[in-house]
């Protein structure tokens, strides 16, 4: 379904929202260099991080096809008909244009926006849910339109980019513990349980086995990562060889369900019954914070939702 980005100047684009970018969307990209005044459009992701390494202003887009053929002429931006100062974007499906040869948004720029008052485009693309992004390329302004997200001062039209994977964490990870540093930016979620008991051994150190409906169900939190964060946890836990990363159930305290990676100790001897925990603490760490506000703080402004 595409990603746009809006970036500002002077900010950036976080390597691993990019790479995540073009890992979900490989069908094209495409950008407007608004401070340079540049259009460049690419089937290719091969020198796109030079690309938006920069401090100027960019409008990017990445491709995933849905409605016409994967070809240079459906890549984004389009310029508008009888109005080639204006370049659009869109993330989204717009029902009832299109084929299989035409995008549909590149139909609506040539056979709808190019036809109609300016002042009427907006009212026209916000009878959607998809998003929209008209670069003025004169008066070097941007418009957004339908519900995007910051983060750091830089604009999503979709969040996938920078939430694609949630854990559960019961050990070292968790808030107050020694690798919790791992996880500052991440999201948090919750705190649950698991679906089903496992056997949690504490030994100094926490170690989970992946036999289900044995020892307890063991207390967890839960946070959404980014791509990059989750290779750094698998480098963290061996995985796949010491740890091996794992997607079970886990009870959330709202009483709803989710799917989560869980780390499970490989070739260690499982312990009986009785020497299982359901949870992981150390005797001397009874400090933690009850505040997450930081890391839960949303705020809804005009239609825009922000991730501080």
């Amino acid at each position: 379904m595409c990603l746009i980005i809006h970036k500002p100047k002077n900010k950036r684009i976080p390597r691993e929202y990019l790479a995540n970018a073009m890992r979900i969307n490989p069908h094209g990209f495409g950008m407007t260099n608004i401070t340079k005044d540049e259009v460049v459009r690419t089937l290719n992701y091969k020198n796109v991080e030079r690309l938006v390494d920069t401090d100027d202003e960019l409008v990017c887009h990445f491709r995933y096809a849905t409605v016409g053929k994967v070809n240079e002429s459906n890549i984004h931006p389009f310029d508008i008909t009888n109005a080639p100062r204006y370049h659009i974007y869109s993330n989204g499906t717009i029902d009832g244009y299109g084929n299989v040869s035409c995008s549909d948004i590149r139909m609506v720029a040539d056979k709808v926006l190019g036809s109609m008052n300016r002042k009427k485009w907006v009212p026209f693309l916000k009878q959607t849910d998809t998003r929209f992004c008209i670069v003025d390329t004169l008066a070097k302004k941007v418009q957004r339109i339908n519900k995007w997200y910051a983060v750091k001062g830089v604009w999503y039209s979709k969040a996938n980019c920078f939430q694609t994977h949630r854990v559960a964490v019961y050990g070292t990870l968790k808030f107050g513990y020694g690798n919790h540093p791992l996880l500052e930016g991440s999201q948090y979620v919750g705190e649950g349980k698991t679906t089903v008991a496992y056997p949690l051994e504490v030994s100094g150190l926490p170690y989970l086995h992946d036999a289900p409906n044995e020892g307890h169900k063991v207390e967890v939190e839960v946070y959404d990562v980014t791509h990059d964060t989750l290779l750094k946890l698998d480098r963290l836990e061996g995985h796949p060889t010491f740890y091996k990363r794992k997607q079970i159930s886990i009870s959330m305290e709202d009483w709803s369900e989710t799917s989560c990676w869980v780390y499970f100790v490989q070739k260690r001897k499982q312990p009986s019954h009785y020497d299982c925990m359901p949870y992981y603490t150390r005797c001397e760490s009874y400090d933690y914070l009850d505040d997450w506000s930081e890391t839960r703080d949303y705020e809804m402004s005009n239609q825009e939702f922000i991730l501080k």
